[in-house]
């Protein structure tokens, strides 16, 4: 089953950094948006693959 709100959220996490770059030329923004969109994609990956492995979701 894809955790299809998992990606989604991490989408919507790394856009919010790139958004903050385009406007402000934040780099921090961009970085911490791509840091943790990426960690939340895998985080919806791994429950993705297994519905018990919530950990990286969680913040382990």
């Amino acid at each position: 089953m894809t955790d299809w709100a998992g990606y989604g959220y991490a989408a919507l996490i790394a856009s919010g950094g790139a958004m903050g770059y385009v406007k402000a030329g934040s780099v921090p923004s961009l970085a911490a948006g791509l840091l943790f969109g990426g960690l939340a994609g895998v985080g919806a990956y791994q429950i993705s693959q297994d519905p018990k492995n919530i950990w990286v979701s969680l913040g382990w």
